[in-house]
């Protein structure tokens, strides 16, 4: 039909088969062509993004046994074998790239990594509002640290995007312990023992208790209690055990007075720069991961905790007085942040309407031992 069509249309070259049927080779061959370089463009498009090659430097604080270092090496396995290798996470453990725990949100912030591991209520000092889930006893168990964050993470996610980054995961972190060469039972057991902490809110706790605090890396703590710059350390139970604290303290003192808990972040420039393929398979591993670091930190948590018994450290609870004035001064924790931040009085106020706790007029008092 179409060369019948062609052979009246062209009276001019009398009908001739061959003349047709050689116009239309050529549009035909014209046509090929285009669509040739359509699908080689198309191809060439595919072709860069499977041979994209993404390696992405993470640093952590957490020494390479911690299970929080576990956690950040499943996420990163998962995201290399579900990219069939094209990102690639080299984690460094134990602070080996020279930042400190609590100037993560700017290394990160600045584009010095492209995502770290940070222990948020450590980063206080950028952001207070990220040190508000580790306030004493607001949750000091795990499923508590849940609803709270229910009501927390909306605004952590506002605040951290303000600062270049977008938020991974979470993890959250076992109970904490008071790591002692002898037990503290009572307020003047604490007063003047130096204690590492980890945050700006641990060494307000501890100075309202009458200790000294004193902040450092984890990588230091050993050597200081060996030598005698600190009397205690301020940490969880996991960490207590990948540290073999039991060689250079004797007691464990389970005061649980928050979980609260790691998060990773990603600059925001290095994540507009991934392909969209790449982001979506990211997202989703996180997405997915979340759950299973949780269970996770419950299991490591007790298993953490008898591993200490097992090598002779004497686990125990504060009792009487001394409980009092712990909670006392968590309270008097709660009501600063909330005079401070307008946020941290709302999450709180949500928080507490759906957690059972007991009143006692309109004071709250808080849950104790939550993680036993």
């Amino acid at each position: 039909m179409l060369l019948e069509q062609c052979m009246r249309e062209m009276p001019f070259m009398k009908r001739s088969h061959k003349t047709c049927a050689y116009v239309l080779l050529v549009i035909i061959a014209g046509l090929l062509v285009v669509l040739l370089d359509i699908t080689a463009d198309d191809e060439a498009l595919k072709e860069r993004n499977r041979n994209v090659l993404i390696e992405w430097d993470l640093p952590t604080t957490s020494s390479s046994a911690n299970y929080y270092s576990e956690c950040l090496r499943l996420f990163a396995d998962t995201v290399y074998d579900r990219t069939d290798g094209q990102v690639i996470i080299h984690i460094h453990y134990g602070g080996a790239l020279g930042y400190a725990g609590t100037e993560m949100i700017s290394v990160v912030r600045d584009g010095l990594v492209p995502l770290a591991d940070m222990v948020k209520h450590a980063q206080s000092g950028e952001e207070s509002f990220l040190s508000m889930t580790a306030l004493p006893f607001l949750a000091s168990d795990f499923i508590q640290l849940r609803m709270l964050q229910l009501f927390a993470q909306p605004v952590e996610n506002q605040l951290l995007e303000a600062q270049n980054q977008n938020v991974l995961f979470q993890v959250p972190r076992p109970g904490q312990i008071v790591y002692t060469q002898e037990p503290v039972q009572s307020i003047k057991d604490l007063k003047g023992l130096r204690m590492r902490v980890v945050s700006r809110g641990d060494s307000q706790l501890f100075s309202l208790l009458g200790a000294t605090p004193v902040q450092m890396q984890e990588g230091e703590v050993i050597t200081s209690l060996a030598t005698g710059l600190i009397d205690g350390v301020v940490a969880s139970s996991s960490v207590g055990a990948d540290g073999k604290y039991w060689e250079i303290t004797r007691y464990a003192g389970r005061w649980n007075w928050h979980s609260s808990g790691n998060v990773v972040t990603v600059n925001k420039d290095a994540w507009d720069a991934l392909p969209d393929n790449l982001k979506q398979v990211i997202e989703k591993t996180a997405r997915e991961l979340e759950p299973v670091f949780t269970r996770r930190a419950i299991q490591v948590n007790r298993e953490a905790e008898e591993l200490l018994r097992l090598n002779g450290m004497t686990v125990y609870d504060p009792e009487g007085e001394l409980m009092d004035e712990i909670l006392n001064a968590s309270l008097t924790m709660w009501e600063e942040a909330k005079q401070k931040d307008p946020r941290v009085r709302k999450v709180i106020a949500d928080y507490l309407s759906v957690i059972d706790r007991s009143h006692a007029g309109n004071t709250v008092v808080p849950a104790v031992h939550g993680n036993h």
